[in-house]
């Protein structure tokens, strides 16, 4: 990577340096639906619960709300070459407007991400931004067309295109998203984790 001058990588080839852009980690791999998919049916049940009487998860909730509201007007995903970095994060914030995805939803996505890294043991900050980037971003990546028929009738084309998902865009989008949770992160996560080992049964007491 030095020789090439694409950037500075002493201790690692090509290939993690670009695994690293991806995934947020040179060798530890994207979480899969399936793996996060229990952290995330115990940190929704616990958003909801909690959600009207505890002060971190409703100010998470308001300032995610916020966030989607103020991030603008959205492009298709054929348009986003050549926007910076920022402009194109801000552009997946409205795309989750648009489509329509709750703020609920959303903390209880980089919750149940966080809880997951937390019980694999996987501390590094920058993967879990990266990871629950990629949670959420998966609600709304897309960009799909109309297409009409020979009488006229309009469908919806099954071919979509989707942002490149690496580098620096999921590392900004990441920050947006784990911002407005870091209290709910920092005194709800063993919550969270212990509602998953409890198959169901929602917390008796919110951690003070």
């Amino acid at each position: 990577m030095k020789a090439a001058n694409e950037g500075l990588a002493p201790h690692h080839c090509r290939k993690h340096v670009e695994h690293r852009a991806r995934h947020g980690s040179y060798w530890l791999n994207t979480y899969t639906a399936a793996e996060l998919k229990p952290y995330l049916t115990a940190a929704t049940a616990y958003v909801r619960l909690l959600a009207a009487n505890d002060k971190f998860i409703s100010a998470a909730i308001s300032a995610t709300r916020f966030a989607l509201e103020e991030a603008g007007p959205v492009e298709i995903a054929t348009r986003l070459k050549g926007l910076a970095a920022a402009k194109r994060a801000k552009i997946g914030l409205a795309r989750l407007r648009v489509a329509k995805v709750k703020p609920e939803r959303i903390v209880s996505i980089v919750v149940a991400v966080h809880a997951l890294a937390e019980e694999r043991g996987h501390r590094p900050k920058e993967f879990r931004t990266v990871q629950a980037c990629k949670a959420v971003h998966r609600l709304a990546s897309g960009t799909g067309w109309v297409i009409y028929d020979a009488q006229g009738r309009e469908r919806r084309s099954k071919t979509r295109a989707y942002p490149r998902s690496t580098g620096r865009v999921l590392r900004l989008m990441g920050r947006m998203l784990e911002e407005p949770c870091e209290w709910v992160i920092e005194k709800h996560l063993k919550g969270v984790l212990a509602h998953k080992q409890r198959y169901g049964r929602g917390p008796r007491k919110a951690p003070s």
